[in-house]
């Protein structure tokens, strides 16, 4: 639905159009792209929904799960340790398996609309997907 989208609304198309048309058309564009980026990525598709019942998610509340910092910690560990970049993308893949199992979680919980359930998934993926983001920047 993306590419058919991008496909209508892509300037090239509209270039004989009005200014006002060639607007719209550019600001729907951004529109499209916005919201792909938004549901493709796990994390903020889980936020969006959260915000779609009402709830407002805080990105920066901790968690205090003595075993999921724990883990968190060993992960930065092993991030800050890896010898080279192989290691690196063995532990992004990790990294992304445990994003993937918590995406799932979520599912589960947003089924049963189990909102506190949902928000403490949230906060774990955050976690995961900062842990992802300093190992994007070590390769």
């Amino acid at each position: 639905m993306y590419k058919d989208w991008q496909k209508k609304l892509h300037p090239d198309l509209v270039h004989s159009k009005s200014e006002s048309e060639k607007e719209y058309a550019a600001e729907q564009s951004a529109r499209v792209i916005d919201a792909y980026k938004t549901l493709r990525n796990s994390l903020s598709r889980a936020i969006y929904l959260m915000k779609l019942r009402g709830v407002h998610v805080d990105e920066e509340q901790t968690v205090s799960d003595p075993e999921l910092l724990a883990e968190i910690m060993e992960l930065r560990e092993s991030v800050e340790e890896a010898p080279d970049s192989q290691a690196l993308k063995h532990i992004q893949h990790e990294v992304q398996e445990k994003l993937k199992q918590w995406s799932e979680r979520f599912a589960g919980a947003l089924k049963k609309q189990d909102t506190e359930e949902a928000l403490n998934v949230i906060r774990r993926m955050t976690y995961y997907k900062r842990a992802n983001e300093e190992i994007v920047k070590r390769l």
